[in-house]
């Protein structure tokens, strides 16, 4: 009798629902099972669920934030074990290949995301009680002992993805930085920033609770309701604009904003998920600003041993935007708190024992 666990996997557009769903395996010499204990709601699971990158099918299983315990490895498995608490970078790579050895992961042929579906190599999403880990010596690492699930999970991608952000975005000390959307990686980035000796963040957004929590890590909250963005931000650093901008909405409206707010010779870190959104300016116009662009997918396997040290000596606080935790069996009501904005964010527990 095959054995199953509970997953939360994508049910009709718009929603998802709890099953039973058959329990993994190894597969390779490289594999680990991971006994999941906690798991994130991501902003781009939301974009999954509601059809925005397409290829995902119903009864597909979601997410790719997630901390457990290592429960069984592959023969060729070395850096981990069985019975230790390990965090999971949101997607595997070789290690050994052309791009890995450049720390390009993106590139890696052995690139998926979990719960990514078909677009992203059809592995599958780790919110459930347990999940197959492929390339373990690369994608899994020992969190330390005294650190809390909260503090590591998000060290799996929206950390890493902010804290990238800033840095491929060339921010240097006395910067201007603007982080076009204050949902959690925009928060995240604001709580980075300061690493990077900037002078001034601003925090561009249309919900007034995710502006206020920005406000509190130290960000210039501004409303988007309320007139143009770009008057705000030029009028605070000297008609110049933003040095370095994050767009951490992914869509149409936030990647206008970002150009708004930018200056003249500055930069556009793309962050946000984006698939088939229109460019906002004509090339012309981007070569006459000199504005550059770096797309972003997060990194967690450059950054993620830098991030843990940098929350063990209390530099970073990650866990403070987690606003509910909630059991993995509540994941549809989680999914809607987070899709309405009811809830900054979410985190899944399973039960199982750290």
């Amino acid at each position: 009798m095959t054995a199953t666990m509970r997953a939360v996997v994508l049910d009709v557009p718009g929603r998802v629902r709890v099953q039973e769903v058959p329990r993994p395996t190894l597969e390779s010499a490289t594999d680990a099972i991971v006994r999941v204990t906690t798991a994130a709601i991501c902003g781009s699971d939301l974009h999954l669920v509601d059809r925005k990158i397409p290829g995902m099918e119903k009864g597909d299983v979601v997410g790719h934030e997630f901390v457990g315990i290592v429960e069984d490895i592959g023969d060729a498995v070395t850096t981990v074990r069985p019975g230790q608490r390990v965090v999971a970078s949101m997607f595997p790579a070789c290690g050994h290949c052309r791009s890995c050895m450049r720390h390009q992961y993106r590139t890696c042929p052995s690139f998926q995301i979990f719960g990514g579906g078909p677009g992203f190599g059809d592995l599958l999403g780790a919110q459930t009680d347990y999940v197959r880990v492929p390339l373990a010596d690369m994608t899994l690492v020992e969190i330390p002992e005294a650190m809390t699930d909260e503090d590591a999970v998000f060290t799996g991608d929206i950390l890493a993805t902010a804290y990238q952000g800033l840095a491929e975005g060339g921010v240097r000390r006395g910067d201007s930085v603007a982080v076009v959307g204050a949902g959690p990686v925009g928060q995240l980035a604001v709580m980075c920033a300061p690493l990077f000796g900037v002078d001034q963040v601003f925090a561009i957004d249309l919900v007034p609770e995710r502006l206020e929590a920005a406000k509190a890590l130290g960000a210039v909250p501004v409303d988007a309701r309320i007139g143009d963005p770009s008057d705000a931000v030029f009028d605070q650093t000297g008609n110049l604009g933003a040095d370095v901008v994050l767009e951490a909405v992914g869509n149409e409206a936030a990647l206008e904003t970002a150009w708004s707010v930018v200056r003249t010779g500055g930069t556009v870190a793309m962050i946000g998920v984006l698939y088939d959104e229109a460019w906002p300016v004509s090339a012309g116009d981007n070569w006459l600003r000199a504005v550059t662009v770096k797309p972003i997918v997060g990194d967690p396997l450059t950054h993620r041993h830098e991030l843990l040290r940098l929350i063990e000596t209390g530099k970073l606080d990650p866990a403070g935007i987690i606003s509910h935790t909630m059991d993995l069996d509540d994941a549809a009501e989680a999914y809607q708190l987070f899709k309405e904005h009811r809830a900054n964010k979410i985190v899944l527990k399973t039960g199982a024992t750290p």
